[in-house]
């Protein structure tokens, strides 16, 4: 099993993808050359990279990017979302365009976020009519693309983001039925829609290709209760149990990290450091608890 990181996990180094209308007080930190740079640093062998990490997105550049990525012996994956609800959610939507990115890169997953927008009550919408209507296009759109990876070689992988249970997930491949479109799971996501996010992970596990491997805390508070990002093994997600259902249950050979936190908005350095160091405490728990040992080729 090898050991990546998502890219989000450094959002506010000012390389993560747009995400729920925040926008990073300060200027990019790091540039995606750097960033590989970072990662061996961190003893991390791939990226879950984020479109917005990337500063252009014309060929010549995105050749460049692989190849510093071969250089430094990290695997590629890349991420985007489709952004069917219209959030503003990162940079790229086409799905083919998408898979072209991913050729130019080098990457053989492509993780597809579809952003649909639910209906409330969330826990009373699974298969919703007005969620099932969006979710055929999406299907529509797998269909009509997965010829066009299988011949690049590069897998799809729909996350079950904070818009879809897992079942619904199910549900579109079957609908889509091509052996280059599965899942991608994240660990967490299920919260965010009422879900078991353990039942979530055991249900998508045989049907993925790639994962979040991400961690969050249940904070109570005088009006309710809030979900605060953690480094792994350092939240309510039960990551041991997690990390036995990908590797046991699923053909998938990495793990990608993800951390987001709760950081102070008016001092750069703090937040940075807090991020770097909930990276350095998931690889650490990842390495020396979860047993997941250097893949040397």
């Amino acid at each position: 099993m090898k050991l990546g990181l998502h890219t989000y996990s450094l959002n506010l180094h000012g390389i993560g993808q747009a995400w729920a209308d925040f926008t990073c007080p300060w200027d990019r930190q790091l540039s995606t050359f750097q960033l590989f740079d970072l990662l061996v640093e961190l003893d991390l062998e791939g990226v879950h990279l984020d479109d917005g990490v990337l500063e252009r997105l014309d060929s010549e550049y995105l050749h460049e990017v692989g190849a510093a990525a071969r250089e430094a012996a990290l695997y590629l994956e890349y991420n985007f979302s489709m952004d069917r609800g219209g959030f503003g959610i990162g940079i790229q939507h086409d799905l083919n365009a998408a898979i072209h990115t991913a050729r130019d890169l080098g990457a053989d997953i492509v993780k597809v976020g579809m952003d649909l927008r639910r209906p409330r009550p969330v826990a009373g919408s699974r298969f919703h009519p007005k969620v099932i209507e969006q979710m055929e296009k999406v299907a529509e759109l797998l269909s009509a693309a997965a010829p066009l990876a299988a011949d690049y070689g590069i897998r799809l992988a729909v996350e079950n983001h904070c818009d879809s249970f897992s079942e619904e997930i199910i549900w579109l491949l079957d609908r889509v039925d091509s052996p280059v479109v599965g899942a991608c799971i994240d660990t967490v996501n299920g919260l965010h829609v009422t879900e078991d996010p353990m039942a979530a992970i055991e249900r998508l596990a045989p049907r993925a290709f790639t994962n979040h491997f991400r961690d969050d805390r249940i904070q109570f508070q005088r009006w309710g209760f809030k979900l605060v990002g953690t480094a792994v093994g350092e939240g309510d997600i039960d990551m041991r149990r997690a990390y036995e259902l990908i590797r046991d249950r699923s053909f998938m050979e990495r793990i990608n990290i993800e951390t987001e936190l709760e950081t102070p908005l008016d001092d750069m350095q703090t937040a940075l450091d807090m991020e770097i160091d909930a990276i350095r405490r998931s690889v650490r728990y990842c390495r020396e608890v979860l047993g997941i040992r250097r893949h040397d080729n």
